[in-house]
């Protein structure tokens, strides 16, 4: 009489990241593949800008109607560029940092030249001019309270005694605009002090040709800024 010979179905445990397949559920708990971690840094800024670039650029130029997970963003071949730039704008700490997304998309850049610094002024420049007033005066008050708490000063005297070379590169960075500069006794007189190179360095952001014709267009908002910095003690 024949044996029959019992065959048995061994159990592996499949990593839902990285498809890799494991013998011990302890051993898979424990594994810790590229697309695990990268999991487990979606709450961190940088990969949650890229992630929101990510999903932007699919909607924008795929026409997609239907969103990107998050796992088809770890898994992506462009993950690390997208988290890149993601980093980027957090190290800059980048101003309207939706809004530069839509910009370095619409102008059609290569994803590898989006944390070049040439594109981050380019939008700066473009951002000054056309966006609410109100919004850079918010930007700039809240940059002089850190700079009070780091310093233990009044907010109000940023321009007047914070560091020349640092308040320049507040200005080439956008958090403090012209709308400010131009309409405040502490910024025109902090303007008076630069150097030549200084004022070379921050001249694109703040030339006064553009901002002369920007202000005769919005008296209304120039009165409003004035008022608001003056009480302010700017």
């Amino acid at each position: 009489m024949a044996t029959k010979k019992i065959t048995t179905m061994s159990t592996t445990y499949p990593c839902k990241y990285c498809n890799k397949e494991f013998k011990r559920e302890n051993s898979l708990a424990v594994q810790l593949c590229e697309k695990k971690k990268r999991w487990q840094a979606k709450v961190e800024k940088g990969p949650r800008i890229g992630f929101n670039a990510y999903l932007k650029f699919y909607q924008y130029t795929q026409n997609s109607t239907k969103p990107k997970t998050q796992m088809e963003f770890i898994k992506s071949p462009y993950y690390k560029a997208f988290v890149k730039f993601g980093r980027y704008c957090a190290d800059i700490n980048a101003i309207n940092v939706d809004r530069f997304i839509e910009f370095v998309i619409k102008k059609n850049k290569k994803l590898d030249y989006w944390t070049s610094d040439a594109l981050y002024t380019e939008y700066l420049n473009v951002l000054l001019v056309t966006e609410n007033p109100i919004d850079t005066l918010t930007r700039a008050i809240k940059h002089s309270m850190k700079w009070a708490e780091q310093n233990a000063a009044d907010s109000k005297d940023m321009l007047r005694h914070g560091n020349a070379n640092a308040n320049c590169y507040a200005i080439s960075n956008g958090h403090v605009s012209p709308w400010v500069l131009y309409n405040c006794n502490s910024g025109i007189a902090f303007l008076e002090t630069l150097s030549r190179d200084q004022t070379e360095i921050i001249w694109d952001f703040i030339d006064p040709s553009v901002w002369s014709g920007k202000f005769a267009d919005y008296p209304t908002d120039v009165k409003y800024i004035k008022e608001m910095l003056a009480q302010a003690g700017w």
